[in-house]
């Protein structure tokens, strides 16, 4: 095939041990792959090249010109695996960036990367845009080095900003997040693209995004938020003793700091507001990051909350520090109450979304006895779009909760995160036997793409995820390319 006959001119060996063909005939594959090589040759290469071989351009010289001018690569090419970073197209209509930092003195550059100082998913995310046949790079931001970066960033259409929350005050210049956050800002005000965006990011990802939507069919109406202690104190004192509670630090994302409370040896007061707990009411909670069981009493548990523990909060198991509120509501200090829905035991529904596309959905079953589905404590299902198992719950969440809620959250001219999921929590409706599904979170700061962020932290990289996870993950990476074009077009009114 064209493969065999060209081996000398493009090096077709090399380039086959570094592209493992997923699918499809080799000879369509290695063709397919020999034209992409052509157009993305340099054009002094080329024919110096072309003139050793018996393989002249115009043997396949129309599909040449197809693949260099259309756009999306053809199916045997983007079929193949890619372990780096594929050529960049000849022509593209948008040029896009996936942004990363590394920690300064973490290993790797923080524990979501691999030995080569990426993210293991970056790759295949910026893939999945070249596919399309538009450019997309990856990007390094340092602290050290805003202006340059501000620079460099000039001739992008659109960021993908793949930054783990809280990273950017790690051992950085101060005022570093804020820094970068006021250059998102700049951008999206230039008419560019990002995702997800400061704005959104606070709106959507925080927890109080909870009490945004209590009001909704997706929302619970006996949601709240606190910002200072004495807030705390007065409205869990309430809510908690008429039933059982959830509480929910901002900061964290593997359950750390979010606490089951039930109360000890007294009895709930019959209506709302009948009553309120003292003091030294005693408490049985739960920490959702390893189910693991603490008793302590209110007092206690509000003084871990706000201040830690310290001698006053008495002796606590958790292995995170409290103090929740630090910082105050601008610096993320904030806890959320909302009642126990006691069907949480069952799992929990995550839709995984690429913009308004539902992905995948994901049910985790806690495991252990526990109640918590994170921290790793849960058996995970997966469930295409259109599955019967929850087609009620997407036709409702993707066609009718999804703009009620971006109004809600005031984010409705903004546009969506590239990948963000909303977790929902079983509860009874209202016929016997009836369920429906309340949000217990939402997730759009850098949602990890799991079978490729499985091989992290360590001496892996992405040559690494076995073959069939890589190409399940790159179903994912390859609509995010797909749908960032897509949200490009139409804000370009294309």
């Amino acid at each position: 095939g064209w493969v065999r006959g060209s081996e000398r001119v493009f090096g077709v060996n090399t380039m086959y041990r570094a592209l493992r063909i997923g699918s499809g005939a080799v000879a369509a594959a290695g063709s397919a792959a020999l034209a992409y090589r052509y157009v993305t040759t340099p054009a002094e290469e080329r024919r110096g090249l072309f003139a050793m071989a018996p393989v002249y351009a115009q043997d396949f010289a129309s599909f040449i010109e197809k693949a260099r001018h259309s756009g999306p690569l053809p199916k045997a090419v983007s079929d193949c695996r890619y372990n780096t970073l594929m050529p960049q197209p000849a022509k593209p209509q948008f040029k896009l960036c996936v942004v990363e930092f590394n920690v300064p003195g973490a290993k790797n550059g923080g524990t979501d990367k691999g030995p080569d100082g990426h993210r293991v998913d970056s790759i295949p995310i910026a893939n999945g845009v070249i596919k399309t046949g538009n450019q997309c790079e990856i990007v390094k931001y340092f602290d050290t080095k805003h202006d340059e970066f501000a620079k460099y960033i000039e001739k992008f259409d659109a960021l993908i900003v793949r930054i783990n929350p809280g990273q950017l005050s790690q051992g950085t210049l101060p005022g570093t997040q804020e820094r970068f956050d006021k250059l998102m800002n700049e951008q999206l005000a230039k008419g560019k693209l990002v995702w997800s965006s400061p704005e959104v990011q606070t709106k959507m990802g925080a927890k109080d995004a909870l009490v945004a939507i209590n009001a909704l069919s997706c929302g619970l109406p006996d949601t709240m938020a606190y910002y200072d202690g004495d807030e705390l104190a007065k409205g869990f004192k309430k809510n908690a003793a008429f039933q059982p509670r959830v509480i929910k630090q901002n900061r964290g994302s593997a359950g750390e700091g979010i606490w089951l409370v039930w109360l000890e040896g007294k009895d709930y007061c019959k209506n709302y507001g009948d009553a309120m707990l003292d003091d030294n009411d005693k408490l049985k909670l739960m920490e959702m990051n390893d189910n693991h069981v603490e008793y302590h009493t209110v007092k206690e548990f509000i003084e871990f909350c706000v201040n830690g523990p310290t001698a006053k909060a008495g002796s606590w198991k958790s292995t995170f520090p409290g103090k929740y509120l630090e910082g105050g509501k601008e610096a993320g200090g904030q806890l959320v109450d909302q009642r126990l829905l006691p069907r949480i035991s069952e799992g929990e529904v995550r839709m995984l979304m690429v913009g308004d596309v539902l992905q995948m959905i994901i049910h985790k079953k806690p495991e252990g006895g526990g109640l918590s589905a994170v921290g790793g404590n849960s058996a995970y299902t997966y469930y295409k779009p259109g599955d019967p198992h929850y087609a009620d719950l997407e036709k409702k969440f993707v066609q009718e909760d999804i703009p009620q809620l971006m109004k809600a959250l005031e984010i409705e001219n903004d546009p969506l995160p590239i990948l963000w999921t909303g977790d929902f929590i079983p509860m009874d409706g209202p016929e016997p036997g009836s369920t429906m599904y309340v949000v217990g979170e939402f997730n759009c700061s850098c949602v990890g793409i799991s079978k490729f962020q499985a091989v992290c932290g360590g001496e892996k990289t992405l040559a690494d995820v076995p073959d069939v996870d890589y190409y399940d993950a790159c179903e994912l990476t390859d609509l995010m390319g797909k749908k960032a074009i897509d949200m490009l077009k139409e804000a370009n009114g294309l």
